[in-house]
């Protein structure tokens, strides 16, 4: 008879920018448009990323919406400088290794559908699959979000542990029954992954 106990059944779940990799999203619509990004966002449409990042416009009609606003943008740069900024925060991709190796890893992320080529280049030689707000048509924090994750991994809202740089996202999912962690440092993070039962060394 195995006496073993048995591992607990869990989902990590890790939110993508400014948790495990820089986000430069902030630098590429700068470098775009050549606007602070405070002036850029008074003259941006109000909840135009937002839309583009739950899929409801495509990417061409995001630039255009610019454009009708009054920014110069360019987007060939806007490109150039997003793909040359993203690299793994300090650790992380260890951690990430790590918790892939113990249990089903995910990414979980509000992003367009730049994510695929992000996944490609980050996540896929770590087994990682990304789920994004532009698949599922609506955006962290809301409850449809995290129930179209369970669905689509097979996870209970009880088994997700999220670690995000966002509070209310982190809520959410203690507020569903899950594990929320709020994401201050891999060290941090590795710790109460532990305490959680999601890590064992």
């Amino acid at each position: 008879m195995n006496d073993r106990p048995r591992r607990k059944s869990v989902l990590i779940v890790f939110d993508l920018m400014d948790t495990l990799l820089v986000d430069p999203y902030l630098l590429a619509h700068e470098a775009a448009s050549g606007l602070t990004f405070e002036h850029f966002e008074r003259l941006r449409p109000h909840g135009v990323y937002h839309r583009l990042e739950r899929g409801e416009i495509a990417e061409e009609e995001y630039w255009s919406s610019l454009r009708r606003s009054g920014i110069d943008f360019d987007v060939e740069l806007f490109h150039k400088v997003r793909r040359a900024g993203y690299r793994w925060l300090d650790g992380m991709r260890e951690l990430a290794a790590e918790c892939a190796a113990s249990h089903r890893t995910v990414v979980a992320s509000n992003y367009p559908h730049w994510i695929e080529q992000v996944h490609w280049d980050f996540l896929a030689a770590l087994e990682i699959e990304a789920f994004a707000s532009c698949q599922f048509g609506v955006r962290k924090p809301a409850r449809r979000f995290f129930a179209l994750l369970c669905e689509r991994t097979g996870a209970a809202p009880h088994e997700l542990v999220l670690i995000d740089d966002k509070p209310q996202n982190a809520d959410a999912v203690t507020a569903l029954g899950g594990t929320g962690i709020l994401f201050v440092s891999p060290q941090d993070a590795r710790e109460r992954l532990r305490s959680a039962g999601a890590l064992h060394c």
